[in-house]
């Protein structure tokens, strides 16, 4: 797995994970995980609870303050003021919180994991958007959140994007192509982010690039381009350290993304 120059590796208390230099800049504690022996962060899994263990205590949090939601693809954003269970947040897709002592956690196997950060209302989040998020623009109604309930203005917020599926790896059909188009016809740069697959003896395919149809939307919003800082891995070529379901199947594992004032 390469790595470019806005992102370096640690190895903690049994556990890998990757951070951005730039949020480490600002003193943001913050991780996301990779694979590796008994990690795990499905809910369901006899290695969460050990997982969500090791990861605090390599990054000096505690673990009490770990505030999850119950995600389900949805547009659904959540302010946070005091650490609550995931029973109370169920549909949730995204958390924001200006507070400290407060750890949003998301997780992922493909999907997208944004970190926006407000470096002058210090005001922190953490989306989770697969297609069907990015389809419903989720990243998008964190920033306009952020804009409105904590007065931020975009030309501060900065972004920074996990490992994901990438182009190269996100085939799809003809339907969710069509909607694709549909959705994001405004922009005019559909061109840009659809590419036709022909494939011999197959219905046609289409390779999306979710990553770029996000970067589009941030920059509408009047994000900075050199704000948005993306890692730049693609999780299905590099599945032996990046947590997959495309690859991974039933079986897959999730990875976690961290992040506390």
């Amino acid at each position: 797995m390469k790595l470019n120059q806005e992102i370096i590796y640690n190895e903690k208390e049994g556990i890998e994970y990757i951070q951005f230099k730039k949020l480490l800049e600002y003193g943001i504690k913050h991780a996301y995980t990779l694979k590796g022996e008994g990690i795990n962060f499905r809910s369901n899994s006899k290695e969460a609870k050990e997982s969500y263990e090791k990861i605090f205590k390599a990054l000096n949090l505690d673990i009490n303050t770990l505030v999850k939601p119950f995600q389900n693809h949805t547009s659904n954003i959540k302010c946070i003021d005091k650490v609550i269970p995931i029973s109370q947040l169920k549909d949730i897709d995204g958390l924001i919180t200006n507070k400290k002592n407060i750890s949003l956690v998301t997780t992922n196997a493909d999907c997208i994991l944004f970190i926006l950060y407000d470096p002058v209302k210090n005001v922190i989040a953490n989306i989770h958007s697969g297609w069907r998020g990015t389809f419903q623009k989720i990243v998008e109604k964190a920033v306009l959140k952020m804009i409105g309930y904590y007065r931020s203005n975009p030309k501060d917020i900065l972004c920074f994007i996990s490992p994901s599926i990438r182009k190269c790896h996100f085939e799809v059909g003809e339907d969710v192509k069509q909607l694709c188009e549909y959705i994001f016809s405004f922009t005019g740069k559909t061109q840009e982010f659809i590419e036709s697959m022909k494939i011999q003896n197959k219905e046609d395919k289409y390779l999306i690039d979710t990553v770029l149809i996000n970067k589009i939307l941030l920059e509408e919003l009047g994000i900075k381009k050199e704000n948005i800082i993306d890692c730049e891995i693609c999780s299905v070529c590099n599945s032996e350290k990046i947590s997959s379901y495309r690859v991974e199947g039933r079986e897959f594992k999730l990875a976690t993304m961290i992040v506390s004032l």
